[in-house]
């Protein structure tokens, strides 16, 4: 029988404050039992996450819309946005049946006291506030000229109305998460670490950093209650501790780190038991010109993809559970079909002509580097060093770090030459395009700035018709290979091992493993 509300919210905070989740919420024969391959970095919905974050938090939090299984944008705290004038102006329809963890009802105020917090949000805006920049009044908010944000109106609780300063075709897609606006006033500024305060189909009640997360069931879901009471999840960064306790029978999903794939799939003892979901995501060996003054010339930047064999690496590293391709975008994201473009092959001879031209002949002169990354990397950055090294004779080491510190290393453009990776929050190109080139980006992690690009990209925001959009898409990437901006990398797919008879457990290709559906043998 359920629990009841004030008594599951009661626990909730009892658990997240204690970090014992085992004390609170013993484990139930209805407890999925999966891993993560790297802890979370934060549990604060409005700070930039990550991609294992963000794939816990979207258990949690809920948006607009969400993405599906096969990439698509579906209703999901709207049930219907409409623009009378071309994406001027937004009418968003919220799904009128929705209740937070805490019991209280999602309404339009919800909405608009998420974006103000976003904006106004210190030391740093909230992620969201890079797509709340177009809603009139967004400057005046965030300078402190204004009190509120003027640009939305609520003509009843379950209705909003969006106003923007410039047509804006993609905003009901942006990765909102909507939260609940009680939670700061009962549990504080980092209500986060006391409550959960999302609508999704799971309640977070605990993290212990660096061992576990434990979700519970939302059973008030607007979805329907999951099927499994709660999904328990391992913090397992090394491989042979996760297969060790896959195979003792301690999980029940694992999903597998990137470096693990190619052991795991050749091992006939996991013979139907892989699943493989497609990733959208783009990655990249990122070239920070601001930090190595070498790279700002595009000569030494051609000379680095040229001096990489990165085709090698989809049936050695990644086991042929990858796809390469010479862009920036993932192929068929949101519609977007590209030119094909050649794979720019690896030539070392090119390579070295290249660096010799540049005044760098055989790396004269060249400061020594090293590939940063995530313990997910590991393999392929000590490839890359060693490539780089041999064929252009720089001195390129390896520096792994623990992923927090990773990202936050790149996010505030302390690496010179890392691994990058961009899985698309919604099924736009803009999202990948954006977010990772744009000058006004806060993940614009490379540091490159490039008004024509800049303008593609505000000018594609605003086109309705798609086919026009993707056309202005091509461009802008284009423009990315032409300025040898970073050496594009392959992208492997999403790989889990999962125990006979669990079932609807799905990885979707925005890297959220949906454990709402599924259910143990």
């Amino acid at each position: 029988m359920p629990l009841p509300a004030a008594l599951r919210l009661l626990l909730t905070v009892l658990a997240i404050v204690t970090g014992g989740a085992g004390a609170v919420f013993p484990a139930a024969a209805e407890t999925l039992r999966a891993s993560l391959s790297d802890d979370l970095t934060t549990i604060d919905p409005f700070t930039f996450p990550g991609l294992v974050s963000s794939g816990v938090l979207r258990q949690v939090y809920e948006g607009f819309t969400a993405i599906d299984a096969a990439g698509n944008a579906v209703p999901a705290l709207a049930t219907r946005w409409e623009t009378p004038d071309g994406g001027r102006t937004w009418r968003f329809t919220l799904r009128p049946d929705v209740r937070f963890h805490s019991g209280r009802p999602f309404t339009a105020a919800d909405v608009l006291w998420t974006w103000e917090h976003h904006l106004t949000r210190t030391p740093q805006p909230g992620y969201s506030a890079f797509y709340l920049r177009g809603i009139e009044g967004a400057a005046a908010l965030q300078q402190g000229t204004a009190a509120s944000l003027s640009g939305v109106a609520m003509p009843d609780p379950h209705t909003l109305v969006v106003r923007l300063a410039e047509p804006d075709a993609l905003f009901p897609l942006y990765p909102f998460l909507f939260v609940d606006r009680g939670m700061e006033d009962e549990f504080g500024p980092v209500w986060h670490e006391r409550a959960s305060g999302g609508t999704g189909p799971f309640r977070l009640t605990s993290w212990r950093r660096g061992e576990s997360v434990r979700l519970e069931a939302h059973a008030d879901y607007w979805g329907g209650a999951p099927a499994v009471e709660a999904v328990s999840l391992a913090v397992l960064p090394d491989t042979n501790t996760l297969l060790a306790r896959y195979d003792a029978g301690e999980l029940d999903v694992a999903p597998l780190p990137d470096n693990a794939v190619r052991t795991v799939v050749r091992q006939p003892r996991y013979d139907g038991q892989i699943a493989a979901f497609p990733r959208a995501q783009v990655r990249y060996l990122a070239l920070n010109q601001d930090l190595y003054p070498p790279f700002r010339d595009q000569r030494v930047r051609e000379a680095f993809r040229y001096a990489l064999d990165r085709v090698a690496t989809v049936n050695g590293l990644h086991a042929g559970r990858a796809l390469l391709t010479n862009g920036f975008v993932t192929p068929g994201l949101g519609g977007y079909h590209p030119d094909a473009v050649p794979l720019t092959p690896t030539d070392p001879n090119r390579a070295k002509a290249l660096l010799a031209e540049a005044g760098h002949a055989g790396g004269r002169g060249l400061p020594p580097l090293q590939i940063a990354g995530g313990p997910n990397v590991r393999e392929e950055a000590t490839y890359f060093a060693a490539q780089l090294t041999a064929v252009l004779g720089i001195p390129v080491g390896v520096r792994i770090q623990e992923r927090a510190a990773f990202v936050a290393a790149i996010n505030e453009g302390r690496e010179a030459l890392f691994i990058n990776g961009w899985t698309a929050d919604f099924p736009d190109p803009m999202d990948q395009l954006a977010t990772q080139w744009h000058s006004a980006s806060p993940t614009n992690r490379v540091r490159w700035h490039n008004p024509d690009f800049d303008r593609l990209m505000e000018r594609a925001r605003g086109l309705a018709d798609p086919d026009a959009r993707n056309a202005l898409y091509r461009d802008a990437e284009a423009l990315l290979r032409e300025q040898a901006v970073a050496v594009p990398l392959p992208v492997p797919q999403f790989v889990a091992l999962v125990r006979p008879g669990v079932t609807g457990v799905v990885i979707r290709p925005d890297g959220t493993t949906d454990y709402h559906s599924a259910r143990l043998p």
